[in-house]
């Protein structure tokens, strides 16, 4: 029987449907290569990512690789094109063969606040405690924090005191007791920022300058009265880190001054690419001030296993917060993307 004039013609297979579809996209000119530190961040969020950056930007491959086990046939791949590698941390195994490389390391403190101050970012003055220093009240302050330069240490609050700058004195390395970080590295002591009554602390996370989220660390009982006596206020807990979790009220903010600071200090140090900028506030003056920026990468507490037992704690609609109040992987997403449009080689 011969077909109808009027009916309609078959449907296209959906092979040629598909390919048809890929035709209309627009081919790649570069990649982002993301290097994935397990355990500091879920895989899980640079997927989602990626999947944000190829929607803002289709002309943008990803490629995620580990920096523990990065695949051959990834690594090859990421050459194929002008190429911008993002990582947190260390690149660990992977050695990439082309492309401009943003990745985190660890800065000495000392290192970080000379640059921030040379490039204009306000930071309180700092000094590594030699034997010959000598810290005029008039210039310091009546306080001053002394704080170790060891990483593992001040990064949970370890042997951070708060003195009266008369009272401080260099201690050589092999003086102080077995398990303190001042025989692992130099003391560095810092003009003292009075928050107000309670410990107070800004966390802001930075990514390319861009603020995923700043946090708002209060502690909830009021700190030692500064006219105690020496040894109470040396005994005194007086960093944020150093407080339980019980301790502490927290809160997800926006303040455009604290913003600003923030993308300062990426400006003055922009090789590293994520940064967890610690602000306090001046009580008296309202003026924020930078002291560290924590440059090595494991800051991505959305998920890292560092984190973990904080994040039980504080519970999930503080995490929902963490991850929404400024859109934090949508923003990250249109940054990488941004970034790799504009240096990637």
């Amino acid at each position: 029987m011969a077909r109808s004039k009027n009916k309609p013609a078959a449907e296209p297979a959906a092979a040629s449907v598909v390919e048809t579809a890929r035709s209309l996209q627009p081919a790649l000119q570069r990649h982002l290569v993301i290097v994935h530190q397990p355990g500091w961040q879920a895989l899980s969020d640079w997927y989602e990512i990626a999947q944000m950056v190829r929607r803002i930007d289709p002309t943008t491959g990803v490629v995620i690789v580990r920096a523990d086990r990065p695949d051959p046939r990834l690594q090859k791949q990421a050459t194929t094109l002008p190429s911008l590698v993002f990582s947190a941390g260390p690149l660990g195994r992977f050695m990439p063969e082309r492309g401009k490389v943003y990745h985190g390391r660890p800065i000495h403190k000392f290192e970080q606040l000379f640059r921030l101050d040379r490039a204009g970012v306000r930071v309180p003055p700092t000094a590594i405690l030699q034997a010959d220093t000598r810290l005029d009240p008039d210039l310091w302050g009546e306080f001053v924090v002394v704080k170790p330069t060891d990483i593992g240490s001040s990064s949970h609050g370890a042997c951070i005191q708060l003195m009266r700058t008369r009272r401080v004195r260099y201690i050589p390395p092999q003086d102080y007791p077995e398990d303190h970080p001042g025989r692992r590295g130099p003391m560095l002591v810092q003009k003292y920022i009075d928050t107000g009554p309670r410990i107070a602390l800004y966390r802001i996370l930075t990514l390319f300058g861009e603020p995923l989220y700043i946090q708002y660390i209060e502690s909830k009982l009021d700190r030692i009265g500064l006219d105690s006596t020496d040894a109470r206020i040396e005994a005194e807990v007086i960093a944020n880190q150093g407080l339980s979790q019980e301790d502490k009220r927290k809160s997800f903010v926006f303040r455009a001054e604290i913003a600003a600071l923030a993308r300062a200090a990426y400006r003055a140090i922009p090789e590293v690419p994520l940064q967890g900028c610690d602000i306090v506030c001046d009580a008296r003056t309202g003026l924020p001030y930078i002291l560290e920026l924590n440059p090595g990468g494991n800051t991505w507490h959305f998920s890292s296993s560092f984190q973990a037992d904080v994040r039980e704690f504080e519970g999930p609609e503080m995490q929902h917060q963490r991850r929404w109040h400024l859109d934090a992987f949508g923003t990250a997403a249109h940054v990488l993307a941004e970034v790799t449009r504009r240096e990637a080689i």
